[in-house]
C-alpha cells in the first residue's frame, strides 16, 4: 500500500480551477448526433427513441438518489450537516424535473452511522455523475446531451461537499 504522505495534495487554488474547468471536460466528452431533431425540426423530447431508454433509466436513478437522501435526512433529522443534504437532495430533485421525472425503484439502506451515510452518498454521487456522463456520450439528441453532462457536472460537486462535510464531523 503506497505511503500517503507522499501524494500530492490538492490546494484550494487547483481545487478551483478543477472545479470550474470539470464541467466544460464534461461538456466536450459529449457527443450529439446531427439526426436528433423531430419532425418539426424541433429537439427530440427526453427519453425519445434516439436515446434508447437513456434518460429514462437516468431520471430512475435521480429518483433513487432523491429516496436515499429522504432517508438519510429521516434517520439523522438533527445532524449539523441537515442544511447540506437537504440542498442536495432538493437539487436531486430539480434534476429529476429536467428528465422527465420517475419513480423511485425501492427502498434505499440507510447505513448505521452518520459518517458511514455520508460516506454512502459520496461514493453514490460519484458514482451517478459518472452515469450521467456515459449516458450523456450515448445521447441521441443534444439537448438531451447538454441537460445530462449539467447533471452530471453537478453531482460531481457534490462529492467534495459531502466529504468536506465528513471531515467536519471529526471523521
Amino acid at each position: 500500500m503506497p505511503d500517503d504522505s507522499s501524494l500530492p495534495l490538492l490546494t484550494r487554488r487547483a481545487g478551483l480551477v478543477l472545479g470550474l474547468t470539470a464541467p466544460l471536460a464534461v461538456l466536450a466528452a459529449c457527443s450529439t448526433s446531427a439526426d436528433s431533431t423531430g419532425t418539426n425540426g424541433s429537439p427530440a423530447p427526453a427519453g425519445s427513441a434516439g436515446d434508447g431508454g437513456q434518460v429514462d433509466d437516468q431520471a430512475v436513478q435521480e429518483a433513487d438518489l432523491v429516496a436515499l437522501y429522504n432517508a438519510v435526512l429521516a434517520a439523522f433529522p438533527d445532524a449539523a450537516v441537515t442544511g447540506l443534504l437537504r440542498s442536495v437532495r432538493d437539487q436531486h430533485a430539480q434534476h429529476l424535473d429536467a428528465l422527465g421525472g420517475a419513480t423511485s425503484t425501492g427502498a434505499a439502506s440507510v447505513p448505521a452511522t452518520l459518517t458511514a451515510a455520508l460516506t454512502a452518498l459520496a461514493a453514490t454521487e460519484r458514482e451517478a455523475s459518472r452515469s450521467r456522463v456515459r449516458a450523456c456520450v450515448a445521447a441521441g439528441d443534444p439537448e438531451n446531451a447538454r441537460v445530462l453532462s449539467l447533471i452530471a457536472a453537478s453531482e460531481a460537486s457534490h462529492v467534495p461537499a459531502l466529504r468536506a462535510a465528513r471531515k467536519d464531523l471529526g471523521a
